[in-house]
């Protein structure tokens, strides 16, 4: 399942009212710091005037790829009540039900395995997050600001350096699973690299078949289908005609790449004579390249 963020403004929370707007320069990793596991849970209770934080992703540890989206990016949220409010975009990771607090940053797990899954489960949620927004912004997630901080940080970091009120989060969480800030800040550099052979000009071989689009799949409206009838005579012969007369390019075909375009959930297309493909969607390889060998084929 890829990354699905869905709006769902805070309209009655009081930050979403005050509407205060600033530049965002890099964002600010946060964890809920309570037993919840759901992003709808946490947007059902933020959603009046008596709660005093706001975020502008939340992201579901139950559900894979699922994040909500309460503010607009360039409102200032209402997070840290430091400097990332003012200059970051804020992200809440949703935790665990199987984690219970007793005060602060002090909590027991009742199923160690399960909570193990659901923190596992908004980390990679959040790294996906964060390599869409810093492809959209154009950030390089490992680099360094002007005042030291990272790109993307944490809300523990923050405080660290005197710029964030006294939390822990994500480390008090991330810690027990064997997860840091830098193996983040690494994973999402990671999902932010696109193979140097996917460029203009370049071919590749099909992996697999994959239906053409006439387009590239945008946040608000998936790409339409191209028909197999309007697929010239040389393209039907490489092609499959499946339901709704939908044109599918037949795995071991060669393609040219006319262009490329890297889509909001991070998914890579290329443009061909026929249409549009999606060849490297949700991390995985739908064409090998470098000489066309299978090495780089998911």
């Amino acid at each position: 399942m890829g990354l699905n963020i869905e709006k769902n403004y805070l309209t009655e929370n009081r930050c979403y009212q005050t509407g205060a707007v600033c530049e965002k320069i890099g964002v600010q990793i946060h964890t809920i710091g309570t037993g919840q596991g759901t992003a709808q849970a946490v947007a059902d209770y933020w959603n009046q005037g008596a709660v005093s934080a706001c975020v502008h992703y939340c992201v579901d540890a139950d559900i894979p790829g699922k994040v909500l989206q309460f503010l607009p990016e360039n409102i200032r949220s209402w997070a840290d009540a430091g400097w990332g409010n003012n200059h970051l975009i804020t992200v809440e990771i949703c935790e665990s039900d199987y984690i219970s607090y007793s005060g602060g940053a002090n909590y027991s797990v009742r199923n160690l395995e399960k909570a193990r899954a659901d923190i596992m489960r908004g980390y990679q949620t959040a790294a996906e997050l964060c390599a869409f927004l810093c492809k959209w912004y154009g950030w390089n997630p490992q680099a360094k600001l002007g005042n030291g901080m990272y790109v993307i940080s944490s809300h523990a970091e923050g405080a660290a350096a005197g710029l964030s009120s006294n939390h822990a989060d994500p480390a008090h969480i991330w810690s027990r699973f064997g997860l840091s800030m830098d193996g983040f800040r690494a994973d999402v550099a990671k999902m932010m690299r696109t193979e140097p052979g996917i460029k203009p000009g370049v071919k590749v071989r099909l992996a697999q078949d994959i239906a053409v689009r006439d387009g590239v799949s945008s946040k608000e409206q998936q790409a339409g289908y191209v028909k197999y009838t309007e697929l010239s005579a040389s393209a039907k012969k490489k092609a499959k005609r499946i339901a709704g007369n939908r044109a599918r390019v037949k795995k071991g075909t060669v393609v040219k790449i006319l262009e490329t375009k890297t889509a909001w959930d991070g998914t890579v297309w290329i443009r061909v004579k026929s249409g549009w493909l999606p060849v490297v969607k949700d991390g995985k390889w739908r064409v090998s390249v470098n000489g066309m060998g299978g090495n780089h084929a998911g």
